[in-house]
């Protein structure tokens, strides 16, 4: 649910000029090898200093350095398993440290490199579809070579001189862009696909250190099968892009609350601000179809590195976790979604035990069949399944260990995200840890050496994508809003056009004035004791029976 600056910005081009990245059409670059782990890397000196911080800070491996994807599984009888388990562990321990990396870095540079390839081709499909824009993909391939094999030579306005929001702007209205014009959006552009880049090789050496596992989704073998089965991936595809003429087309109109047909605000179970068609999407957060094409559709937004920009996190939570017991550490995943985030955390620490809320029934069933893959996984550690608010969670004071948080407050005015804050605080052990991932946010531009540009998109991005409570967020204090309930800032990292922060809850955090916070008076929801996963009942809202204001679905 993060902001996609990139894709804002190229949108706004209009029809005469099909892209603005046009201009690189012609470059010429060298053959040398593209591996994400052996490429220059390229990143603004003050990013270099704050990363290098961030690293020392993370510096522990939770699996063997470094993590290597999962092997084939063969079809064995039993009584032949555990020896060719055996063989397999002693082929691989018999491996240097040199061969495991570079083994490592073909494999994760063959899988970006195909998802990459395969979402840009989707986002020049759908900006077709659209008839708003339409994107060279062939333009856009050779930016991202230029980005890999030559990032230093890409060029950038100087903040001083720029003028790119007036040319976003101008672009939306329909007015025909200059020369200098476009090539000022190209070169925004070629520094969003630097950092896209530089993205990928920061996971690389997150990898390479062992500060988390071989993401499970980049292999055929470990991987779902609607991400790697080629009639279910047809199959998304072609839904999202039926689906996106729909967007495209509300998008038009300005029709950014069509919820409220169906739905009528209820403090107790859906509050107005949730019921919006964020990202004019279909449905907004309230169908099966919706939790269906969510991640697809992110993933086509951010080029294939949304996954990437979430996982930015687990260096965070790797470290916190050096010495504790997986078993004995509960984790509370807040607005959960489809639980696709918590099926990393728990690929790298599997005996967790772990609770997903979420609001949206929908996406609680698809966080269910997202974490399917642990019911068999041996020594896995529970999962429960809650359909609540969390501005008033139904837990106890003080149950969890930590508690994960992916891009919710850019989605919450100010008084939620604050209600928000004083739930987490409350429902967090002294001590215990909030890793909380979201859009980046104004001045974050700075780390990526582009401040003044990144800044004017987050700007203008709400009137492309109806995130009412974007630009409220944007210009938040973070560390002010957490700190006023204890929870103090320990670290953050800027990850392209989202930000990965840890917090602490003080031993005599203050939970402030204003909403009573506890479990008595909870919304509605639906809490399932696991052993593994289980399955949250979806069911639907009564009928209204009074001129009480109540969810009803028509």
């Amino acid at each position: 649910m993060a902001a996609c600056i990139a894709s804002s910005a190229r949108a706004a081009v209009p029809a005469p000029r099909t892209t603005a990245i046009a201009a690189t059409k012609n470059a010429k670059l060298s053959n040398r090898a593209t591996n994400f782990g052996t490429s220059k890397r390229y990143t603004a000196p003050s990013a270099r200093a704050s990363r290098r911080v961030s690293r020392r800070a993370v510096a522990v491996t939770a699996v063997a350095s470094p993590s290597m994807p999962a092997a084939p599984q063969i079809p064995l009888p039993d009584f032949l398993r555990a020896p060719f388990d055996g063989i397999a562990k002693q082929v691989e321990a018999s491996l240097s440290v040199d061969v495991k990396r570079q083994l490592l870095r073909a494999q994760y540079t063959s899988a970006i490199s195909l998802r990459v390839a395969f979402f840009l081709q989707q986002g020049v499909r759908q900006s077709q579809l659209s008839g708003k824009s339409s994107v060279d993909g062939a333009a856009v391939a050779t930016a991202l070579a230029k980005a890999v094999l030559a990032p230093d030579s890409t060029t950038k306005v100087a903040d001083a001189d720029s003028k790119l929001g007036n040319i976003v702007s101008s672009a939306a209205d329909g007015q025909p862009l200059s020369d200098a014009e476009a090539g000022e959006i190209t070169q925004f552009l070629e520094q969003h696909l630097v950092c896209i880049v530089d993205l990928f090789r920061t996971e690389l050496e997150h990898l390479e250190a062992g500060h988390y596992k071989y993401p499970y989704d980049l292999s055929p073998v470990t991987g779902p099968q609607s991400q790697w089965n080629p009639l279910a991936v047809n199959r998304l595809s072609r839904d999202a892009l039926a689906d996106q003429a729909d967007v495209s087309e509300r998008r038009t109109a300005k029709r950014g609350q069509e919820l409220l047909d169906k739905f009528a605000p209820d403090p107790e179970r859906y509050p107005a601000y949730y019921l919006q068609n964020f990202h004019y999407q279909t449905d907004g957060w309230l169908s099966a179809d919706s939790a269906r094409l969510y991640d697809f559709q992110v993933e086509t937004l951010f080029l294939g590195s949304a996954d990437t920009m979430r996982r930015q996190a687990l260096p965070f939570i790797t470290a916190w976790m050096k010495g504790r017991s997986a078993k004995d550490t509960k984790l509370l995943d807040v607005a959960s979604g489809t639980g696709r985030f918590l099926t990393f955390v728990r690929d790298n620490f599997p005996e967790m035990q772990c609770t997903a809320l979420e609001l949206s029934p929908h996406y609680l069933e698809a966080a269910r069949k997202m974490n399917k893959r642990f019911e068999t996984m041996p020594g896995a550690g529970p999962l429960k399944l809650v359909e609540a608010n969390c501005e008033k969670m139904p837990f106890p004071d003080g149950e969890f260990d930590a508690i994960t948080n992916v891009y919710l407050f850019h989605e919450m005015p100010k008084e939620a995200r604050r209600n928000a804050a004083r739930e987490y605080a409350r429902v967090l052990k002294p001590g215990g840890k909030l890793f909380f991932v979201d859009s980046a946010q104004v001045g974050d531009g700075k780390v990526l050496g582009m401040e003044k540009a990144f800044d004017q998109a987050l700007e203008r991005f709400p009137m492309f994508n109806h995130e009412p409570y974007y630009r409220d967020y944007a210009n938040c204090d973070l560390a002010a809003t957490f700190g006023e309930f204890g929870l103090e800032l320990e670290d953050s990292t800027v990850a392209w056009v989202s930000k990965c922060m840890s917090f602490t809850k003080k031993a005599s955090a203050d939970l402030g004035s204003g909403v009573e916070a506890g479990a008595a008076g909870a919304p509605d929801q639906k809490e399932v004791p696991a052993t593994t996963v289980t399955t949250a009942t979806v069911e639907e809202a009564p009928e209204a029976e009074s001129s009480e204001p109540v969810a009803v679905y028509l």
